[in-house]
């Protein structure tokens, strides 16, 4: 038996969940902090005098949605839009500094200025205009081909349209949030995300692996790499995560789509994923047939739960992985 294969042998047996490290603590007690820290700013931002309404949403849905996506990051959602990089970088951030989020946020709400880390800029007066809620009610009513649904949140929009503003310069072109292929990085360019990751502040080195697709052991272990002071992620072609992608208008060509590991217990990764609402809508089934068989449905995003030895034969397949961002935190 190979050395990974002992690895994984053992990270199958029962019980065999590694206590937690005083690193992982110390991380715990720094994001614990941050979100407490980030759900103060909130309310205390409410009340001030420059809560005013902005990007057509008023005051109390912003803060609302706002302290939902503190208490549960994996409810953000990248919905239909082509920003799987800035949407994978803010689900990280919002789970390791939400604190540095939420300032983002509300600067960027009051005043459509950028800044988190060393991201700075600013938005158009054009993206700030945009009433993405009147769209997307527009859309909706003309009911999309095959019964599919398609939603988004205004505030969850704003916060991906700052990043991808700043990363081309000012400029979006789009019709609407949901058929913009010119509004996103190239197919196969994980530069901005590394950047992104990097100009945050949050992380001291970040590593994009090219991983053949034949060589189960090495995708493997990266993928169980995941600790307190790592953030992966896994790029793989779009299909292997959503199916049916045909009824979003003009975005329908097969790219590649980035999903965060969010849990790693020794025996199972969950990666955070698309962020339609509902599942069901989707064309997902629990037969394995579309994804790995166990989906988690929440509002906004879903996390998608593969074991380990279904790991392992998934990475050999044509349509799994194809590299792995590893982003290592900061010392806490």
């Amino acid at each position: 038996m190979t050395t990974m294969g002992i690895i994984i042998a053992l990270l199958n047996l029962p019980g065999q969940v590694p206590a937690e490290t005083p690193e992982a603590q110390s991380r715990r007690r720094l994001e614990s902090g941050s979100r407490s820290s980030a759900l103060d700013t909130i309310e205390a931002w409410l009340q001030s005098p420059s809560a005013k309404k902005e990007w057509h949403m008023e005051p109390d849905a912003f803060a609302s949605r706002l302290k939902v996506l503190v208490e549960a990051p994996y409810k953000l959602a990248q919905s239909g839009y082509p920003w799987c990089t800035y949407a994978s970088v803010l689900m990280c951030l919002l789970r390791r500094d939400p604190s540095a989020v939420v300032n983002y946020a509300i600067k960027l709400y009051n005043t459509g200025k950028i800044s988190l880390g060393r991201i700075n800029g600013e938005v158009s007066s054009d993206l700030r205009a945009f009433d993405v809620a009147r769209y997307l009610r527009r859309e909706l009513s003309k009911k999309p081909p095959n019964n599919k649904t398609h939603y988004a949140q205004p505030v969850d929009f704003m916060l991906m349209a700052g990043f991808c503003s700043q990363q081309m310069d000012g400029f979006i072109e789009f019709d609407g949030p949901i058929d913009d292929s010119k509004a996103a990085p190239p197919l196969d360019d994980l530069t901005p995300t590394k950047n992104l990751m990097l100009a945050s502040g949050l992380y001291t080195s970040v590593q994009v692996t090219k991983i053949n697709p034949s060589d189960a052991d090495a995708a493997v272990q990266a993928l169980i790499a995941p600790s307190s002071e790592r953030d992966i992620l896994l790029v793989a072609p779009m299909s292997y995560f959503v199916d049916g992608l045909n009824f979003i208008p003009k975005f329908n060509k097969l790219g590649r789509h980035i999903a965060p590991v969010v849990r790693n217990d020794g025996t199972k990764l969950a990666f955070w994923s698309w962020g339609d609402e509902p599942i069901e809508s989707l064309g997902m089934t629990d037969d394995g047939s579309l994804a790995p068989p166990t989906l988690d449905g929440v509002a906004g995003g879903y996390s998608m739960a593969i074991n380990l030895p279904e790991l392992k034969k998934t990475v050999t397949d044509s349509k799994a992985s194809r590299w792995v961002v590893t982003a290592t935190l900061k010392p806490a």
